[in-house]
Parts: structure tokens; C-alpha cells; sequence
């Protein structure tokens, strides 16, 4: 009977190995790890992909960053100069600014510059899916975004059918945003 149970314990041993190295190598899904390392070659090389398989990989980073933080709730503030209603002003003051922060080249090269600045991906990285070490690394600078996008009305943002993201539903402060702006 001793030798059933260690010969058990071994077979799940090394099927949790396995599971482990499969998760680091990407085998069921995109880490966070090779995320970072994708996007930040995406960013930084001076040539063109080289592979379908990169080119891809590159067309990929934008999409996945801007899901991740949607998905969490986030909203990206505008020209806080032009902000009229209270509810976009509370936006503006608690989410990343579109309009002075988000670079014109995506929010990917943002969350790159942020997790290179945080000390790159963490160990867990390495196996879990890159959503939770993009929000991570944005809930530093505005942790309260989510909640006060909320608070103040606005929709979620979702992915459509199409690939293109827009509200879950209408936006009535985006609406009392544009008749306050005909006062």
C-alpha cells in the first residue's frame, strides 16, 4: 500500500511540474510576463516584426491593454480644460488623462513605461494572465478610477463585437457633459 501512495505522489508531483511549466510557456493562454515581453520589443525595436507570429503578437498589445483596465472599470479623462460637469471633472481628477498622459502612440506604451518604472512583471507574472499586472500597475497611480467613474455615472466601457470599445450602455453624464458645454 506504501508503494501505491509514494508512486501517487510522485504522478502528481510531476503533473503539477507540468501544469507549472506549461503556465510559464504560455501554453493555455498569454502571461503577463510575455505580454510585457512582447509589447515592450513591440515599443522599443527600431525594425519591423519579422514573423506573422510577431506582427500578431505586436496588433495585440493596445487591445489587451485597454481590455484589461475597461474590464476593471476604468474611463480615460479628457482636456481637463474643457471639462464643464461635475461628474467629468471628478473623472478627470481620478483617471489616467488621455489628453496629458496616455501617449498618442497607445496606453500600452503607458503601461509598459509604468511596469518598467515598478521594477518590470513580478514572479507570479510569470504565470497568470497579463490583465491583473496591468491594472496592478495602474491602481498605483489612480487607485480610486474605477469607483469614481461609478460614483459619477459613467458606464462601463466593453469591447463590441467588432474589436472596438465603447459604452455599455448611454452615457448620461457624457450627455449633461454636452449640454452643459451649450450653456
Amino acid at each position: 500500500m506504501s508503494n501505491n501512495s509514494d508512486s501517487g505522489g510522485l504522478v502528481v508531483v510531476i503533473v503539477l511540474t507540468i501544469a507549472a511549466w506549461g503556465l510559464s510557456a504560455g501554453w493555455f493562454y498569454q502571461t503577463g510576463q510575455q505580454w510585457f515581453d512582447t509589447c515592450w520589443a513591440s515599443i522599443n525595436s527600431k525594425n519591423p516584426a519579422t514573423t506573422a507570429a510577431e506582427a500578431t503578437a505586436w496588433e495585440q498589445c493596445g487591445p489587451q491593454t485597454q481590455k484589461a483596465l475597461f474590464d476593471a472599470g476604468y474611463v480615460f479623462g479628457g482636456n481637463p480644460e474643457y471639462a464643464v460637469s461635475p461628474e467629468l471633472k471628478a473623472v478627470n481628477a481620478a483617471c489616467p488623462n488621455s489628453f496629458t498622459e496616455i501617449p498618442m502612440s497607445g496606453v500600452q506604451v503607458m503601461a509598459i513605461d509604468l511596469l518598467q518604472k515598478d521594477g518590470g512583471p513580478r514572479w507570479l507574472d510569470k504565470f497568470m494572465p497579463p490583465d491583473q499586472m496591468i491594472v496592478r500597475t495602474f491602481n498605483k497611480g489612480w487607485p480610486n478610477c474605477s469607483a469614481v467613474r461609478a460614483a459619477n455615472g459613467f458606464p462601463k466601457i466593453v469591447q463590441k463585437p467588432d474589436g472596438t470599445f465603447g459604452w455599455s450602455r448611454p452615457c448620461q453624464p457624457c450627455e449633461a457633459e454636452k449640454a452643459a458645454m451649450g450653456k
